[in-house]
């Protein structure tokens, strides 16, 4: 099970005794014996070299090898004489100190129940011992664990609860609303049916199952009528769990839809009943054996069935061939609507839901299912002799079924089970099994029989002194109780706000450090910005003392004047005047030179050094600004980066703007309106938004810092 299985207590002790017992241990060293005399017989060295199924396969033939031998009987005679002590003990107690209403009698079977209860929980493969309840009425606690054992059905629950899941509107059907009208009006009209009248739960638990049954057929039939008779047993089974006045809990549904589909794919053809011919032949050989057994035990009601349901048929009355193939024809029209039903509608709640015990206990038994309806119909019209033979029509024994059947009780039909059909009906239970689970009823085994219900010890008598002195101090251990559990309570609440406040202290510093790790990281971004602005500071002064330095240099070689082209001249001239030329050499030709052609053009005046400086200081000022710009601006991609950034910041800074304003004033400033107000109000508000905005800057600020590297870069480029 998904939670811890929880023992009566007085099983944990029948369980210690027996294993402190020598019968016990000499059990043990002969199943220890009988295992490894097949280890050897198969060459294994080793039990744990065995797989686990071998494990068991091994286990399984030991046991049976020692089953019928004298330790094996010691020890079941060990077994029930410790049940018998510690059940007994148990209740014995109860009786002294708990003041219980029931009697000893219904102590013992509580107890009992409760440990075969918890026993089943923790080894369902052990449902086949349930077969001792033949001919019993299962308490409900025991009914609803084993009816659930007998049909578990992983993949039926599983696609229901995934269905849920994935598609809920898949799981209703397309006649959902025809469902739910029929299901209420069955419960409503329904004579045997009034335990559920009033039941929000149990009406919403048969439509839910129903509708989803439907939905899982993918057919557009609509249901028939027997499908709605056949899910009230299971929803009266599991009443218990649902509330009266809402719908159940999911689970519940659930285990509902499990156990009622696995039902209905279980049932015997003669019971599915639709018509095919291999469901009619199974039909037909169902009533043949009804048929024999009633001309054998109950003559009366065979011949009320050939005298009443087919009298317009007489001409072939004569024959005994001819009156049985008419008792069967009769019969079958009597027994088919109770059959197909289950006894739905003709058994009161108790007595049908014991007709379904005993159909749930046989279902691992081949044939069972067919010789339990069969014997338990047969008894249903044997109880109904009297009223079948008085009736004078086919449609007047229906109405003897319909109407005195709810009135049969269990001790009825127990006792015709008994008398002519338990024998054959057990025997068909233990014919697959090689060994019983021992009987520890007196009256039918060899045990020795359970002496502590008479031996026990009969409270000695006591005083009315000593009586109100056990009952203060059984009060006060009650007080004492109840402040402990109170004590137990507010520690609980206190290690849970002890608990709470840890955790809200763990977040805090977990809190304080991821502030110190911002802050940390908003410091070396500023360090990083300072650094940046110093360089930058750094390159404007040296770019500013180049100028300086430049513009005198200017200033100097404006001060300074340069020689006139004109006495140049003129000093040439008159040197020209004052210096002869040499005489002319030997070899020289006494022809006269080439005359010197003079260039017309006029030469270029100079500039003055006036616009010199103005520009070189021009051009000198330009590739300053130039590279200011690249340093500012950057170029190509980083540029466009910057640009956009730049853009994204303003965009930002005027959503700020439009925030703080619906934030301070409830709505967006409009053109004009902030100039008209006071200048008090225009200072506050500005100084409020300026507030807000910063607030909003360091949030983001802190984000970006969260980012990847790529993502720092870009916010450190947008913020220059």
């Amino acid at each position: 099970m998904a939670a811890q299985q929880t023992y009566p207590r007085w099983l944990i002790n029948c369980k210690q005794g027996i294993s402190d017992s020598k019968e016990w241990n000499t059990f043990l060293a002969e199943l220890h014996e009988a295992i490894q005399q097949q280890l050897t017989e198969s060459h294994v060295q080793y039990f744990t070299d065995l797989s686990e199924a071998e494990k068991d396969l091994f286990m399984e033939r030991a046991t049976a090898a020692i089953e019928g031998g004298g330790i094996f009987t010691n020890l079941s005679k060990k077994v029930s004489v410790l049940l018998d002590q510690h059940l007994n003990e148990e209740v014995s107690r109860q009786l002294l100190e708990d003041a219980p209403v029931g009697t000893k009698s219904d102590l013992i079977i509580e107890n009992a129940e409760e440990g075969s209860i918890s026993m089943l929980k923790k080894w369902p493969d052990m449902k086949n011992k349930l077969n001792i309840c033949l001919n019993q009425a299962l308490p409900l606690p025991l009914r609803m664990v084993a009816w659930r054992l007998y049909l578990v059905n992983n993949r039926v629950r599983k696609h229901y609860v995934d269905q849920l899941n994935s598609n809920p509107r898949a799981a209703i059907s397309p006649y959902d609303l025809e469902i739910t009208q029929t299901c209420e009006a069955l419960i409503n009209t329904e004579p045997t049916f009034a335990d559920l009248k009033g039941s929000v739960g149990s009406f919403y638990a048969m439509k839910a199952v129903l509708s989803y049954y439907h939905a899982s057929l993918k057919t557009k039939n609509r249901l028939r009528d027997v499908d709605y008779l056949l899910v009230v047993p299971f929803v009266k089974v599991n009443d218990s769990n649902m509330p009266k006045r809402e719908p159940p809990a999911g689970r519940t549904i659930a285990a509902l839809v499990e156990q009622y589909i696995s039902y209905m794919e279980s049932r015997p053809g003669f019971v599915t009943d639709t018509g095919s011919d291999k469901h009619e032949d199974e039909m037909a050989a169902f009533v043949d054996k009804i048929g024999k057994e009633l001309q054998l035990k109950f003559p009366s009601v065979a011949k009320a069935v050939v005298n009443n349901v087919v009298s317009t048929k007489e001409k072939i009355v004569e024959t005994e061939t001819g009156k049985y193939a008419l008792l069967m024809e009769g019969l079958t029209s009597l027994v088919r609507p109770v059959i197909r039903s289950m006894f739905v509608t003709y058994l009161n709640f108790d007595t049908l839901l014991y007709v379904w015990d005993q159909y749930m206990i046989g279902s691992n038994t081949p044939g069972f299912h067919t010789e339990w309806l069969a014997n338990v119909t047969l008894v249903f019209l044997g109880l109904l002799r009297e009223k079948l033979k008085d009736a004078d029509s086919a449609a007047a024994m229906e109405k003897v079924l319909k109407t005195e059947g709810p009135r049969l009780m269990i001790p009825q039909f127990q006792y015709e089970v008994k008398t002519d059909h338990y024998k054959g009906l057990y025997s068909m239970l233990q014919q697959d099994q090689k060994a019983a689970m021992p009987v520890l009823d007196p009256t039918q085994s060899e045990h020795p029989p359970w002496r502590h219900w008479y031996n026990d010890v009969i409270p000695p008598y006591t005083k009315p002194q000593e009586r109100r002195r056990a009952r203060e101090e059984r009060e006060a251990e009650r007080e004492r109780m109840a402040r402990m559990q109170k004590d137990n309570e507010i520690s609980k609440r206190e290690q849970a706000i002890k608990e709470r406040r840890e955790e809200d202290d763990d977040y805090q510093r977990m809190a304080a450090g991821e502030r110190q790790r911002l802050e940390t990281e908003r410091m070396k971004l500023e360090e990083m910005v300072q650094e940046e602005r110093r360089k930058r500071l750094q390159a404007e002064q040296r770019a500013r003392e180049q100028i300086d330095r430049l513009q005198m240099e200017v200033a100097a070689l404006s001060h300074s004047k340069p020689r006139s082209r004109a006495s140049t001249t003129r000093s040439s001239a008159v040197i020209s005047r004052f210096c002869v030329a040499p005489p002319p050499t030997r070899v020289s030709s006494p022809e006269l030179l080439p005359p010197i052609m003079e260039n017309k053009r006029a030469p270029t005046p100079a500039a003055s050094p006036d616009n010199q400086t103005r520009e070189v200081l021009i051009d000198f000022l330009q590739r300053v600004k130039l590279g200011a710009d690249k340093i500012a601006h950057g170029q190509g991609e980083e540029k466009a980066e910057l640009d956009k950034e730049t853009d994204g910041y303003l965009q930002q800074n005027v959503k700020d703007i439009k925030r703080a304003q619906r934030d301070i004033l409830g709505h967006t400033l409009k053109p004009g309106e902030f100039d008209r107000m006071s200048p008090t109000s225009q200072q506050n508000i500005s100084e409020q938004m300026m507030k807000m905005m910063q607030k909003w800057r360091e949030d983001r600020r802190a984000r970006e810092l969260q980012q990847t590297p790529g993502s720092r870069k870009n916010s450190r480029l947008a913020n220059r």
